[in-house]
């Protein structure tokens, strides 16, 4: 073990009790967080080491987004190698509702092991895939030099570095820079992506430009009828705004900007979808503070004409909020988070506008804006003029539709690439 890795391993020993005591912390307001404990130790039961043996690729995906983003490879790869063969593992609750509500019973879930150097090793020797895939940035130290010592291949899929984070990982280069040569394959969705990660170290010979999955993803025809049936609930004649994703801060400039296009437009309505369900109360209290009328999707009731904010406190309803959205607020880049994936809008032929913090889409949205059905904004000002501007404008929304839906169809294939590449590995 280098010197770096053990400083690693050292600090991620002092901070386990911290780690789990986070996890109990978090438990309090969502229960979820107290799940998969024993899983993160790589302490598995009778049953799971049982379905191991059917597994031949295991894939790692953190949270949300990431799952998302792997659900055209994932698909792929259970078409292919049927069910059960597939192990995928989160970081966050919300990650495995995900798994378990993209997927059910076609894959087997657990939680990932905590990064330390027995722990991987005995979880690998558990699960002996022939193929680990980590997805965009999952990069951990131990767990990588641990499928290279076992032989097992690497492939880091949809693989995505900012020079923000290729700035911050320099810091520890050393570290970092043996951990990426543990790869058999960095498929990056763009070139700066492959550049960054050759400039922290990855082997030249190891990186290729294979394209985003995300453009591979699959509109769900259940929630296109879903979003039609909301709009016929609360008046087919109403604009729409979704808020996408939203994070701490954004909530209260969005609902700033919605009481001033409100003046223009007396029918609109706003559907605000906070990114984490731990947020959802917290949220609706900022909207009933604004005085404005409010229904919680949780609620389950038709929708009424007079609604004038509705909260998507729902998992796995995203797709239905945008094919019954005008226009949709790209959260998590009126903060400095990154932003979220606009793709997923733009399959819906829906305009999207954004503050500026959108480091982790960058490739995306260069595409997206440089055709006009994606519009960055640098302040508030700009975002309302920006809103403002769709909202009047029909006629233009129809037209960015239609370029919206061609861009998302000559950007796939990312994943049948991806698949030729797996399909030498895995028998």
């Amino acid at each position: 073990m280098t010197l770096q890795r053990l400083l690693y391993s050292t600090l991620l020993i002092l901070a386990m009790p911290i780690i789990v005591l986070r996890l109990l912390w978090r438990s309090r307001k969502n229960a979820s967080y107290r799940q998969g404990i024993k899983s993160r130790f790589a302490y598995y039961s009778q049953a799971e080491r049982q379905g191991f043996s059917e597994v031949k690729i295991w894939v790692h995906a953190v949270s949300v987004g990431e799952t998302l983003a792997a659900k055209p490879l994932i698909a792929a790869l259970i078409a292919h190698y049927g069910d059960k063969t597939v192990l995928v593992t989160s970081t966050t609750p919300t990650g495995f509702d995900t798994v378990q509500r993209l997927f059910a019973n076609k894959v087997q879930q657990n939680y990932f092991p905590n990064d330390l150097p027995w722990l991987v090793s005995h979880a690998l020797d558990c699960v002996n895939p022939q193929l680990f895939i980590a997805i965009e940035t999952e990069i951990w130290p131990n767990f990588w030099h641990a499928c290279n010592k076992k032989n097992i291949p690497l492939l880091l899929a949809n693989a995505r570095l900012s020079t923000r984070s290729t700035q911050r990982y320099q810091k520890i280069l050393k570290l970092v820079s043996s951990t990426l040569q543990q790869a058999q394959l960095i498929a990056c969705r763009a070139s700066t992506d492959a550049n960054n990660f050759i400039q922290l170290g990855a082997n030249k010979s190891t990186v290729r430009v294979i394209g985003d999955i995300k453009w591979d993803m699959k509109n769900s025809d259940k929630l296109a009828q879903q979003g039609k049936a909301f709009r016929q609930h609360w008046g087919d004649e109403r604009l729409v705004i979704v808020a996408a994703s939203t994070h701490e801060g954004e909530d209260k400039q969005i609902l700033s900007l919605f009481n001033q296009l409100y003046n223009d437009f007396p029918t609109l309505l706003l559907i605000i979808v906070p990114r984490h369900p731990e947020r959802f109360d917290q949220v609706a209290d900022l909207i009933k503070n604004k005085q404005l009328s409010l229904q919680r999707r949780s609620e389950q009731q038709n929708f009424l004409p007079t609604t004038q904010v509705i909260l998507g406190d729902s998992m796995g309803e995203m797709q239905a909020w945008f094919a019954a959205a005008d226009l949709v607020i790209m959260g998590g880049s009126l903060v400095n988070v990154g932003g979220h994936n606009p793709m997923e809008a733009s399959a819906y032929g829906v305009p999207v506008i954004s503050g500026s913090a959108i480091h982790n889409f960058t490739e995306a949205f260069d595409i997206l804006t440089q055709q006009g059905v994606a519009f960055v904004c640098d302040d508030e000002a700009a975002l309302r003029q920006q809103a403002l501007s769709l909202l009047s404008q029909p006629l233009l929304r129809k037209k960015i539709n239609k370029i919206a839906l061609e861009i998302v169809a000559q950007n796939k294939g990312a994943t049948n690439r991806l698949m030729e590449y797996i399909k030498a590995k895995v028998n």
